[in-house]
């Protein structure tokens, strides 16, 4: 398994290491964010560790059609969405105005279970291929299950 697990795109490039996940925009200088930072990771689709590896996790009521197939098994796609415990102190140690704004603008705030704002909590989407990723996605997934927890996101 390599260093750094890394997921090559052409606006970001993100880097995945034991120390934490590492943004790298276009242009821009690198964002580091360390595992300590987040509160947990939503995957989608929901995914749960086999001892064969991780597969989508299947649920006994489905109101989807019998022959449904995700986006990761038709492209290798991997919603994944970084909880930052405290947007605070990661925007203020960002040195540039360019990449603060850049990272500003894809932390969402977070609401919490009566819809009330929570300052500090912030979501960071990121958009993952199976074909883009430098090693395996069972890697991956073992490195963010190692460093950090699974939970669920809920969108409106």
């Amino acid at each position: 398994m390599p260093t750094a697990l890394t997921h090559r795109g052409l606006p970001l490039r993100v880097d995945f290491d034991e120390a934490g996940v590492v943004l790298r925009p276009l242009f821009l200088q690198p964002i580091p964010i360390a595992w300590e930072e987040l509160e947990f990771i939503g995957l989608t689709p929901a995914m749960e560790r086999h001892p064969d590896g991780w597969r989508e996790k299947t649920y006994a009521v489905s109101h989807l059609m019998k022959d449904f197939r995700s986006t990761l098994a038709t492209a290798g796609h991997l919603w994944v969405e970084l909880v930052v415990r405290d947007r605070r102190p990661l925007v203020q140690r960002i040195e540039g105005r360019w990449t603060r704004a850049w990272l500003t603008t894809r932390l969402h705030p977070m609401l919490d279970a009566s819809d009330q704002r929570k300052p500090d909590q912030s979501l960071l989407g990121l958009d993952l291929y199976r074909h883009r990723l430098n090693a395996p996605l069972d890697d991956l997934l073992d490195l963010m299950a190692r460093r950090c927890r699974f939970d669920l996101v809920v969108h409106d």
